[in-house]
């Protein structure tokens, strides 16, 4: 990279993480380590979202929690599906950031493969297809987890969309309707209106049966 500050900060999803230089040159994951051949700032967009020269910061608008997972693998070696978020969303952020099913431990390789079997897609064995790069599997692949990922996000984060908020705002106001519903029940006026309902319901069923008797005879 042809920039002035020795210290690259990697923005993911708000997560910041600052590299020298020379991390960036050898970082394990082929995104990240490309950025030290860029010349210019519109090879620089060509890998993340935006970029500041000013601090030297690149944006990746990717899912944070998954980076932290994807860097306790760049640190440790060891790279597991993230609890709560679906396998093929995670997937897709692997091959985005240019990692492969192969970097999985054996027993989110076998969950992978079985996620991908329910959805009715190919295996992941990446020696089927040797020809497609990570930027061909991952457009192949994200159509269906993000579609997963987007219903994911609309019924559990109200933040994520203004659908969601929909959602959620509607939530609200049952519960809200269902709270004021369960106030008035305890008061002294809906008692008495509910045994004056009562009442009435049982003169008439007399009168009704009053009604009746005579013409059985």
């Amino acid at each position: 990279m042809k920039f002035g500050k020795s210290v690259c900060v990697l923005n993911v999803g708000g997560t910041r993480y600052a590299f020298t230089r020379e991390v960036i040159k050898d970082f394990p994951l082929r995104r990240v380590s490309r950025l030290h051949a860029c010349a210019t700032e519109k090879e620089v967009l060509e890998l993340c979202d935006d970029y500041d020269q000013d601090r030297n910061e690149f944006f990746f608008d990717r899912h944070a929690q998954a980076f932290v997972f994807i860097m306790l693998y760049v640190r440790s070696g060891k790279l597991r599906f993230v609890p709560g978020v679906c396998e093929l969303s995670f997937y897709s952020e692997m091959l985005y950031w240019g990692l492969e099913s192969a970097h999985l431990d054996v027993c989110c390789q076998k969950r992978l493969d079985d996620r991908m079997s329910e959805i009715g897609l190919d295996s992941l064995s990446e020696s089927g297809d040797e020809t497609q790069g990570p930027e061909e599997a991952t457009i192949a692949l994200t159509g269906r987890a993000k579609w997963l990922e987007l219903m994911r996000k609309t019924f559990e984060e109200p933040n994520s969309s203004w659908v969601a908020q929909i959602l959620a705002s509607i939530s609200v106001i049952f519960v809200i309707i269902s709270m004021v519903m369960l106030c008035v029940s305890t008061l002294p006026d809906w008692d008495t209106a509910k045994r004056k309902t009562v009442e009435e319901n049982s003169k008439m069923a007399s009168v009704a049966c009053g009604l009746k008797a005579p013409s059985q005879l």
